[in-house]
């Protein structure tokens, strides 16, 4: 339990006092804790409504200047899909706030193997919602819509007019109209309290300092403003690659939420479109849900999970927590319990084929 039950959405006072205090209970473990102080954009949905009343003003303008209304839902498409990465410009001007991640290297007695495994999770809470995962899914619709604007105003352009492109064109309109609403208010709802992800990340590591693995140095990155696209994984990440780092360094395990529903591990992530996590993670996956014996779906959408985000920044990940039952399907009695069986046997399989590979060099 990190302080209290209070809301913690991210970058908050909240997220702020959350993070000393896990940093203290890594001490309590024997682990060295540091703080790292950053600077994020966390209003990604304030970006994305701008993109959709971007794409609904290309609409109306279309009608009468097809040429405008092009080039501004070609300005939203481009910022609409964007946003996702680092660069980020719609958000950039939405203001920044400060967050913190909180990083524990490997074990001084650890040895210091080729391959360090990060494991991960978010400091804040995500917002309330009836699909944590609603948000990738929306990016994805919002970007359509506007496409499908600029593609009406392309054919009004080349003087391809009448009822059917009316009524195409206002299907997306309307939709972008709904976006703008959902938008703001995932924007302004109330976090959930669930710290299940710090929990089953910290029991992972417990586990892996009392048995490290032969080829794997085991480090924490319990990063800020999780649920901005994992803005502070995505940090720390970048400083490290200009210190050095490469992807071949490290392999990294991010634990999501996990409190409810049935577990889970993530074949396919992203912010907008979903790719492949990365192949030796997922065969490690596979193998771990296998080896601890129980009936483990995949999951594969644009969830915009720390692996996601970080795969799509070219790093090898791979996510694992919990997905929404399906009607009629069975919970399991501790989710929590389950995940961080699930990710310390994934780490053993990795860390088993590592040894292999070593053995056959």
């Amino acid at each position: 339990m990190l302080v209290t039950e209070e809301a913690r959405p991210a970058c908050s006072e909240a997220e702020r006092l959350a993070a000393g205090a896990l940093a203290e209970r890594l001490q309590e473990q024997g682990r060295l804790a540091t703080i790292q102080p950053f600077w994020a954009y966390p209003r990604w949905w304030l970006a994305q409504a701008i993109c959709s009343a971007l794409g609904v003003l290309a609409s109306v303008l279309c009608v009468g200047t097809p040429l405008i209304g092009l080039i501004v839902a070609a300005v939203a498409l481009v910022l609409c899909l964007i946003d996702g990465t680092r660069l980020a410009p719609l958000r950039r001007l939405t203001g920044s706030r400060a967050s913190q991640n909180v990083i524990s290297p490997p074990l001084a007695a650890a040895p210091k193997p080729p391959v360090t495994l990060i494991i991960s999770a978010s400091i804040d809470y995500l917002p309330k919602a009836p699909n944590r995962f609603l948000p990738a899914s929306l990016i994805a619709t919002n970007a359509a819509c506007v496409a499908l604007v600029a593609a009406c105003a392309a054919l009004r352009l080349g003087e391809i007019d009448g009822l059917p492109i009316s009524i195409a064109q206002m299907i997306p309109t309307l939709l972008l109209l709904a976006a703008i609403l959902v938008f703001l208010e995932r924007g302004t709802a109330q976090t959930v309290p669930d710290h299940s992800a710090i929990d089953a990340a910290l029991e992972i590591a417990a586990r892996l300092d009392s048995d490290p693995p032969e080829h794997l140095a085991v480090a924490l990155v319990f990063g800020g403003a999780g649920s901005a696209q994992a803005a502070g994984l995505r940090y720390w990440l970048r400083s490290r690659r200009k210190r050095g780092m490469k992807p071949a360094d490290i392999a990294i395990l991010a634990v999501e939420p996990c409190s409810a529903g049935a577990p889970s591990w993530w074949r396919r992530d992203g912010i907008v479109i979903a790719t492949g996590l990365h192949p030796q993670l997922r065969r490690a996956a596979s193998s771990a849900s296998k080896r601890i014996d129980r009936s483990i779906e995949p999951r594969g959408g644009a969830d915009a999970t720390g692996a996601g985000v970080a795969r799509g920044d070219g790093w090898p990940a791979i996510a694992i927590g919990s997905r929404q039952l399906e009607k009629g399907e069975q919970g399991s009695d501790n989710v929590a319990a389950v995940v961080a069986e699930l990710g310390e046997a994934l780490v053993r399989e990795l860390d088993d084929e590592l040894a292999a590979s070593v053995e056959a060099d």
